[in-house]
């Protein structure tokens, strides 16, 4: 039996996202500065790898999150829906042809998912849902699953490329995320 948490997950997530973070960052120190002051240097996979590894934290913890939802409404004496508890846990029932109700895996995007875990998370708790879509972190994130999405469905050569912009924008996105998620968790255990 694994023995490992849903704590181990996380910090296995997180140590990749920082290793790929480190990995650029050594990159570009090791890089050849241009007149034009510009440093080049190959981090194009580096690039891509971190893409990868910001949403596979950010999908985790959604997980993780909408997990604990579910532990701590039992504790604390608050009754989530039946629906709520299905998607907890990403079920979706349909029906085959021969009228027998089949259960698999719900389709949801990642922007529903993670406004569902911390909407699900703040009721379980008996706390403020503090996730703001209007932020910028919120912003960069949408624009991030757009070049995560471009990454793991490529058509051409050039979707393949990361721009400066494109990884700093998944960098704020990842750390607004982390930020958000803290202050939902500070707040469950007060």
């Amino acid at each position: 039996m694994d023995e490992r948490t849903t704590r181990d997950l996380l910090l296995a997530l997180d140590s990749d996202y920082q290793q790929c973070s480190e990995q650029i960052i050594k990159r570009l120190d090791e890089g050849d500065k241009g007149d034009d002051g510009i440093t080049r240097a190959d981090t194009d996979f580096d690039a891509r790898q971190l893409i990868r590894s910001t949403f596979a934290y950010i999908e985790g913890a959604m997980f993780v999150l909408k997990i604990e939802a579910s532990f701590n409404a039992d504790e604390k004496g608050v009754e989530l829906s039946h629906q709520q508890q299905q998607f907890i846990f990403e079920r979706s029932f349909s029906l085959n042809d021969k009228g027998d109700v089949c259960e698999h895996d719900a389709k949801i995007s990642l922007t529903r998912n993670i406004r569902f875990a911390f909407s699900v998370f703040a009721e379980a708790n008996k706390i403020e849902n503090i996730l703001d879509v209007g932020s910028n972190w919120w912003s960069k994130l949408k624009s991030s699953i757009k070049v995560r999405d471009r990454l793991t469905h490529p058509r051409f050569p050039v979707d393949l490329d990361v721009s400066p912009k494109e990884l700093i924008d998944a960098m704020s996105a990842k750390n607004g995320f982390d930020e958000t998620l803290y202050k939902m968790i500070k707040a469950s255990k007060a």
